[in-house]
């Protein structure tokens, strides 16, 4: 097995999950202190601050979105490994490509739906704070291009340079 190549490609890779690793680090800490906001105005007196519950719904949906490509392309996502400690490094291969070609598929028709909620959505407006619901979907679309193109790159990488062999299948192959 080859290495991957390590040039523009592998930078702009790393810059890319450098942004979304750090959109969903703000996302999470938002929805941290959110519900501390939330937690603690049912103890208080005073007025309750609605948009806090509506800002850390949608913030969630953010750093599910943002984050996905990152596990995509470092193999964080969910994976059966059953084919991955077979001595048969071509179908290993032919598993991975396959599987990784379905997920881009499958985010790819996302990223298409993704992509009609915020042509269509726009009338539309969150309950609090009144914000447009095409604003809304638009880092759930980026997050699914995103993993739609990582996947895909992922696909070509291990058909090009032979399959990532997971801990385990290491750990069998000794």
């Amino acid at each position: 097995m080859t290495p991957p190549p390590r040039g523009l490609l592998h930078r702009a890779g790393r810059i890319m999950d450098g942004l979304e690793i750090s959109l969903g680090s703000v996302m999470l800490l938002a929805i941290f202190v959110l519900v501390l906001i939330q937690a603690a105005q049912r103890h208080l007196p005073g007025d309750s601050l609605p948009w806090t519950g509506e800002v850390s719904r949608f913030a969630l949906a953010w750093l599910t979105f943002s984050v996905v490509g990152v596990l995509i392309s470092r193999g964080g996502h969910i994976t059966l490994e059953v084919v991955d400690i077979l001595p048969l490094p071509r179908l290993v291969r032919t598993v991975q490509v396959f599987a990784l070609i379905i997920v881009a598929v499958t985010a790819g028709a996302f990223t298409l739906e993704a992509w009609a909620l915020v042509q269509t959505q726009g009338a539309l407006r969150s309950p609090v704070l009144g914000l447009s619901m095409a604003l809304v979907y638009v880092p759930v679309l980026l997050g699914l291009t995103s993993s739609t193109v990582r996947a895909l790159i992922g696909a070509a990488r291990i058909a090009l340079h032979g399959p990532v062999r997971s801990e385990l299948a290491e750990e069998v192959a000794r």
